[in-house]
């Protein structure tokens, strides 16, 4: 039962672990050292606890071996009262946490740094460490000592028994861990938010509470109480004269100060391996919540099981020296091979990596669920590289403790040290492979220098047990070779795996390792550059990308009337913030990016972005978008924009929420924009629609535009309406002719263009989204809504999208029902962009091919040539136009074509039937027009054009018939009845005269 319980408290505590991290990043900003603050916190909390807790249990112990009535429950009841206060102070914490931000805020502030940019300053972070130290060690402690306490009150004079039932103990609680690490991400937050998720630790740690008090009170009440019994209870004990432990029970210090250092090491190269891990895994599988869970999980489970194997094998062989400097040795050969069979070709290649709901998997044919299908994919090659080596991990502190268990009177305080050993040096190997070994040496060479420092572990093991000489040099020759086979792969063998084979036509200008993420740009010829973070595209100068990050500036910028002061969210490549300086009004262009190393890469896309980072108008910060929103004073901007990473990525969710849209309202000044960009086919609809909500919950006067396909624009305004005026939109390019220039190179530089990039109302969005919960940052539903690189290409919601609604953006763009000459192609631009957004994803990539290879453009435009399918609909549209504008000859061109494309369809022949009749060639336009009725009987426009046509032909009796038949077809055609009448009078003359 006992074990049962220390399941519970693993499981709480890695429930509060990862929803901490995920709390504070929203309170001092998602940035890697505020991270790993908490994380440093958290687990020195943990180390400190335990050896502290361990000294005091073991000093309880004592006084109850000096008594005539030992009451060792007294140690349970010490970790009952211990879980019962976790439970409240989690509740406190819940309770504070979400409430920080302004308190971080206001003790944070930038420095200026040689290079000109603002950074942190020192005081930012020493004063966050603060925080997180007054807030999170008391209970951190409480949970390190739980761990002790409980060894304290298993292990007593059974030394011999005492490291299984320690391993037993760490195993159990280390299951609970993984559980937690799974249930949290996969299930808790998802459903309950991360309110609900700490309240389920809270529970689970007063069931531990509640039940070791329950054990305490029953093992009292068993306890015999008459002199006569306790004397026959203790007959056969060992007298116990003093507080210190017998010679042969000796303190041993060396074995204890060898071992706790060998721990030390040890717990530095797996943390240290943990970071490396997490690195390469977002490379090979995604920034994916549920890549990072897998992982977490994967991990603890190894070292739960390894825990159990390793006491089990104390249990059977004590040898557990021996034992540790093996297991080492092999932790140090398994973790490289591992490393070195990370290949994301191979990833991709797998038959199991089809797309969700494929009936050729393996998976979906056995389980049937889309879900399993995507956790697999990112599961198989996690247990490839990290499995045995997480597994091997688990045997180091209970064979440690069955190294030094040695004494009766100190089981806690060496259980103690050799945790705090442990955890200290986790928290260096961590901290020093995530700031310091990765941005300088790059994932390979730091792999070689930890397991380096693994290897070494085993000679203060060995030192530690004299008797094991032979198992020492052994350990230390296995752990050689494979240092030794490791060296001998090229120096950029991991990374060029990870990132797997370029494209055709693609190449590799640069790769290099940042503190953040690896950074790689590509070249497509005679397209553009992409920035490459972590094995995925952010950015790019393609055609495309450039259009819709330059409309996150260029649209709003031309709709304010004079704008002087812009926030942008995100550096990419520069596109947004070069077109945002490009105005002639701004003044004061602040950029916000947490990658230092994505900055200094700004270089490679200079022919885009124009050296903007040296540009006077741009004052660079380095820190978290939403802290530094955080920062500023209410009514700081005229336009917010966001070009965040990718949606689903973790982390991301923060500049997404009700929460954060209402902090950049409070940042806007009277009438400001806010321009969001949103991928919406990188989540499934709902939570699209989630995301759509959450915004229009504090902009309700918003529209969603289309930048570039599907990469939406979400544009609101820190005000009661919300329009756009052509006349002003003009006047704007007239007065700035830069930015005409840079739009007409993307397809954006007529009025009609950026009107025409509409694709939903503020009535749309919201009749779309009514009902449907918003994203929160309780609940960033679209971390958890993505779990791997198999859900792709999902659809933009269809509900969003009612072109028919322009008007309410573009009221002025109308007068008396028609289009104002500025915009006056807007129409067909519409419709032929309709047809773009209805059309197949097969349709789309065969318009993109068609672009690349003959350069095609409709419309004139470039960017309609790549989206827009091939198809008789759009050489009817484009007819239309030209007929309307009179371009009679070429409209004809353009049904001829449709006509090819679609020689059975009625409307596209009356199409050509009605334009040759306008040119006079009647009898052409006869055989159009009468294979458009055949085709298409209810087509009434046909019937009458047909009769017209025939009526100036003479044929007055077949005039008539189709008149009549256009007539009866659509009683309300007053043109068809006009003709009607004239042609029968035109009959009636005719018969007079006969």
């Amino acid at each position: 039962m006992t074990y049962l319980l220390f399941f519970l408290s693993g499981l709480s505590g890695l429930i509060y672990q990862i929803v901490w991290v995920r709390m504070f990043g929203n309170v001092f900003g998602n940035t890697v050292y505020s991270a790993s603050i908490v994380v440093a916190v958290f687990m020195l909390g943990l180390g400190v606890g335990s050896y502290v807790v361990g000294a005091w249990a073991d000093r309880r112990y004592a006084r109850q071996l000096e008594g005539t009535r030992p009451s060792f429950e007294v140690l349970l009841r010490a970790y009952g009262y211990f879980e019962l206060a976790i439970a409240g102070m989690g509740v406190c914490i819940a309770l504070v946490l979400p409430h920080l931000g302004a308190l971080s805020s206001f003790v944070s502030s930038y420095v200026r740094e040689e290079s000109g940019w603002y950074a942190l300053s020192t005081v930012s972070y020493v004063t966050r460490a603060a925080i997180a130290v007054g807030l999170l060690t008391p209970i951190t402690l409480l949970m390190g000592g739980t761990l002790t306490l409980l060894i304290r009150h298993l292990v007593r004079r059974e030394l011999g028994v005492g490291g299984w039932r320690i391993a037993l103990l760490y195993g159990v609680n280390t299951a609970g861990a993984a559980l937690g690490a799974a249930l949290t991400d996969f299930v808790l937050v998802p459903v309950s938010g991360l309110w609900g998720t700490q309240i389920v630790a809270v529970l689970s740690n007063i069931v531990a509470g509640i039940g070791a008090l329950f054990l305490a009170r029953r093992a009292s009440l068993r306890r015999p109480r008459d002199k006569a019994s306790v004397k026959k209870g203790l007959r056969g004990r060992q007298p116990v004269p003093t507080l210190v432990s017998s010679p042969a029970e000796g303190d041993n210090g060396r074995a204890v100060a060898l071992t706790s250092l060998a721990l030390a090491m040890t717990g530095f190269a797996a943390l240290g391996m943990e970071i490396l891990w997490f690195r390469h895994f977002t490379v090979l599988l995604g920034g994916f919540r549920a890549v990072f869970s897998l992982l977490l999980t994967l991990i603890l489970a190894g070292i739960g099981i390894g825990s159990l194997a390793g006491g089990a094998i104390h249990r059977r062989t004590g040898r557990p020296a021996e034992w540790l400097m093996t297991v080492q040795a092999l932790f140090v050969v398994f973790t490289l091979a591992g490393v070195a069979l990370g290949d994301v070709d191979a990833i991709n290649s797998d038959d199991t990596g089809a797309p969700p709901g494929s009936a050729s998997t393996t998976s979906s044919v056995l389980l049937a669920t889309e879900t399993f299908d995507e956790l697999w994919f990112n599961l198989k090659p996690m247990v490839v590289e990290v499995a045995i080596p997480a597994l091997l991990l688990g045997f180091s502190f209970p064979l440690a403790n069955a190294v030094v268990q040695r004494a009766e009177l100190s089981v806690g305080r060496r259980a103690g040290i050799l945790y705090l050993a442990n955890t200290a040096g986790a928290v260096g190997g961590s901290l020093a492979a995530g700031l310091v070994l990765l941005p300088m040496l790059g994932l390979q060479r730091s792999t070689t220098l930890l397991m380096t420092l693994a290897a070494l572990a085993i000679v203060p093991l060995g030192t530690a047990a004299r008797s094991s000489r032979r198992v020492l040099v052994a350990s230390l020759l296995v752990a050689a070779s494979g240092l030794g086979l490791w060296a001998r792969l090229p120096a950029d063998y991991v990374t060029r795996r990870a990132l797997g084979t370029p494209d055709a036509g693609v190449s590799r200008l640069v790769v290099s390792d940042g503190l953040t993420e690896l950074v790689a740009v590509t070249e497509t010829a005679g397209k553009g550059r992409t920035l490459v973070t972590n094995g995925h595209a952010m950015s790019s100068t393609l055609p495309a990308a450039q259009r819709y990050m330059r409309a996150l500036a260029h649209i709003p910028l031309l709709s304010l009337e004079h704008p002087e002061t812009v926030l942008v969210i995100g550096f990419g490549v520069g596109n947004t913030t070069q077109a945002a300086t490009l105005h002639p009004s701004v003044r004061r262009v602040e950029l916000a990016d947490l990658s230092r190393d994505i900055l200094a890469h700004a270089r490679y896309f200079e022919e885009g972005n124009k050296g903007v980072l040296s540009d006077p108008k741009v004052v660079v910060h380095i820190n978290d978008g939403r802290q530094h929103l955080q920062m500023q004073r209410p009514g700081s901007y005229d336009l917010v924009v966001l070009e965040p990473p990718p949606i689903a990525y973790a982390g991301v969710g923060a500049l997404y929420s009700t929460e954060f849209y209402e902090l950049a309202r409070t940042r806007l000044e009277p009438g400001g924009y806010i321009s969001q960009w949103l991928p919406a086919y990188q989540v499934p609809e709902a939570t699209a629609l989630a995301m759509v909500r959450a915004f229009v919950d504090v902009f309700p006067q918003a529209v969603l535009l289309s930048g570039a396909a599907n990469d939406l624009l979400l544009l609101g305004v820190n005000g009661p309406r919300f329009e756009i005026d052509p006349v002003r939109v003009e006047a704007a390019l007239a007065d700035a002719p830069a930015v005409r220039a840079d739009l007409e190179r993307i397809d954006f530089g007529a009025v009609h263009e950026i009107v025409g990039a509409f694709v939903g109302s503020a009535r749309t969005l919201a009749d779309a989204t009514r009902g449907v919960a918003p994203v929160v940052d309780d609940r960033p539903i679209q971390e958890y809504a993505v779990r791997s690189m198999l859900s792709v290409g999902h659809g933009v919601p269809g509900s969003l999208i009612n072109l028919g609604q322009v008007a309410a953006w573009c009221p002025r763009c109308f007068r008396d029902g028609r289009l104002v000459p500025a915009v006056e192609q807007l129409d067909a631009y519409l419709d032929l962009l309709a047809l773009a957004y209805s059309a197949s994803r097969a349709e789309v990539a065969d318009a993109s091919r068609r672009a690349d290879r003959d350069g095609r453009r409709i419309a004139g435009s470039a960017y309609l040539g790549t989206i827009v399918p091939e198809s008789a609909d759009v050489h009817n549209v484009l007819g239309i136009a030209l007929a309307e504008r009179g371009q009679l000859d070429a409209a004809v061109a353009e049904f001829r074509q449709a006509v090819h494309l679609a020689p059975d369809s009625g409307p596209t022949h009356w199409h050509l039937g009605a334009a040759l009749a306008s040119q006079g060639a009647h009898v052409e336009a006869t055989q159009h027009l009468a294979r458009a009725v055949d085709l298409d009987p209810a087509n009434s426009r046909a019937h009458s054009d047909l009769g017209l046509v025939l009526a100036v032909q003479g044929r007055l009796d077949e005039a008539v018939a189709h008149l009549e038949r256009a007539v009866a077809l659509d009683p309300e055609a007053a043109d068809a009845r006009r003709s009607l009448a004239l042609v029968e009078e035109r009959r009636g003359r005719n018969r007079g005269r006969q």
